[in-house]
């Protein structure tokens, strides 16, 4: 994918350091005006605005598999010690979800956490102040991994085992509908693209991210192919923020990778510069930062992106 770049305009602007990006506005019901954001710039560097460890003092090592964010709250999967942490985002410990093997977290607008766990083969649903609600997928689901909410605020959930995403209704648990993941090696994390609901799916195994429609349709790929020239290695986290941008984490090169809502490289956020060992979860948190999680327990908080209005003399990639 990074061979489309040829049919696009990048530059920098060498007084300060910013990649701008001109693409289509984020959606009205994410409470921004679409006008605002008539150019967008990623900065040069990455500016980290926050970080701290998730290991406790009773922790038996650290092992984070999973990340969401409130507005209140972070909530981490830790997987070998069992437990899924909260704190706040300064990083203060406030109490944790004891659970069998967690993968990921999400958590949605009414208050609720939706927790894979390998152990359990299921989801576990908590409120966001530590209150067991229900299971779902129990039966259903063999190695459930990575969790995102829909449009609909409705589940899905990736199975590793079975490759497929099992979509389970918010409240009532009941399956909705499964979409097979035939091209994928081993499928573990998904979100939805905020702009035009198209389902990103990292592929551990197969070295890429697949881009399915949000009818199932397969769109494309980014990653392990000779035709795009573009070697990932174990992706792992995935997200997208307001204006559609999809993020992931190439783990194995230890850097989080930012590409347009049509699959377009735009650039490297996070580098192993930026002293990641294993970066492997990641979320937008309410500030519109990008919240990076490494596998060994630390959290950083990034800010990447800025709105420019009537910007003059800077360089367009026209990701349309």
């Amino acid at each position: 994918m990074e061979a489309m770049l040829g049919q696009s305009r990048r530059g920098v602007n060498p007084r300060s350091g910013q990649v701008t990006i001109q693409t289509q506005p984020p959606l009205a019901e994410h409470g921004q005006n679409p006008r605002s954001a008539s150019n967008l710039v990623f900065f040069e560097k990455t500016e980290c605005v926050h970080s701290f460890s998730t290991q406790l003092e009773d922790d038996r090592g650290v092992r984070m598999t999973g990340l969401a964010v409130d507005k209140e709250h972070m909530f981490v999967a830790d997987y070998v010690n069992n437990r899924t942490k909260v704190f706040t985002h300064k990083g203060q410990y406030k109490f944790d979800i004891k659970l069998n093997y967690p993968c990921d977290v999400a958590v949605s607008q009414t208050g609720h956490l939706y927790i894979t766990s390998h152990g359990d083969s299921c989801v576990q649903v908590y409120s966001t102040r530590g209150q067991q609600v229900t299971t779902m997928g129990q039966g259903l689901l063999k190695w459930p991994w990575g969790i995102t909410l829909n449009r609909q605020g409705h589940v899905m959930v990736c199975d590793s085992v079975k490759k497929s995403i099992f979509t389970f209704h918010a409240d009532s648990g009941q399956l909705l509908n499964t979409i097979p993941l035939n091209m994928c090696v081993s499928p573990v994390y998904i979100t939805v693209n905020s702009l035009n609901y198209n389902i990103a799916v990292a592929d551990r195994w197969g070295h890429c991210v697949h881009v399915l429609s949000p009818t199932g349709d397969h769109l494309y790929q980014y990653g392990s192919s000779e035709s795009d020239g573009v070697l990932l290695m174990l992706p792992r986290g995935v997200c997208t923020d307001n204006y559609g941008h999809i993020f992931f984490a190439d783990m194995g090169n230890r850097r989080i990778v930012a590409l347009s809502p049509q699959g377009q490289f735009i650039r490297y956020i996070v580098t192993e510069d930026d002293g990641f060992e294993y970066p492997v979860a990641l979320t937008i948190n309410p500030a519109g930062q990008l919240v990076v999680g490494d596998e060994i327990g630390k959290v950083e908080t990034f800010k990447y992106i800025q709105l420019k209005e009537g910007e003059q003399n800077l360089f367009f990639v026209y990701c349309d």
